[in-house]
């Protein structure tokens, strides 16, 4: 019983203290938020990405079949890349936010929050673009990249903590 008294004014400290840390630790998960959100418009579609990417290798002779397979691994590794950083930012912001929680808990926490931000995303696809549609295929990417991203921001702190004892 005590042991929960000793917890929760320390608990509360934090929450009364860190608003301006919790604003810090946030505002790069929003800002990522909004980036991924900005990316799944009208003007990032497959169409418009092939036509970059032609325009750019094109040039070079290389046949519009390289070039459509190339628009797709980009595609699909910027799918990935883009949650791995919302995964790793978002496990960031819960260790700043609930600091007393277990590891594990927070990278699940981490991982359910992208999953979310990445079905949210689809479905703006699917439903407000005409260009592009929802998959759920996208989905189930978005959420590796997340769990891949936060693997790696686990990993790289074990080993930060390992150095500094």
């Amino acid at each position: 019983m005590s042991a929960v008294r000793q917890s929760l004014p320390t608990a509360a400290k934090i929450w009364r203290a860190a608003p301006r840390a919790l604003v810090l630790a946030w505002a790069p998960v929003l800002v990522w938020m909004a980036f991924i959100f900005s990316l799944s418009g009208e003007r990032f579609s497959d169409e418009n990405t092939a036509a970059w990417l032609s325009g750019i290798i094109g040039p070079l002779g290389i046949s519009p079949d390289v070039i459509k397979i190339g628009n797709l691994i980009v595609r699909k590794c910027a799918h990935f890349v883009e949650y791995a950083v919302l995964g790793v930012l978002t496990l960031r912001a819960l260790r700043a936010t609930w600091p007393w929680r277990r590891s594990g808990q927070l990278l699940l926490i981490a991982v359910v929050v992208a999953a979310a931000w990445a079905t949210l995303d689809e479905l703006h696809q699917y439903l407000d673009t005409a260009s592009r549609g929802g998959r759920p295929q996208d989905v189930v990417l978005d959420t590796a990249g997340a769990l891949a991203g936060v693997a790696v921001g686990c990993a790289y702190r074990a080993r930060r903590m390992r150095r500094g004892a």
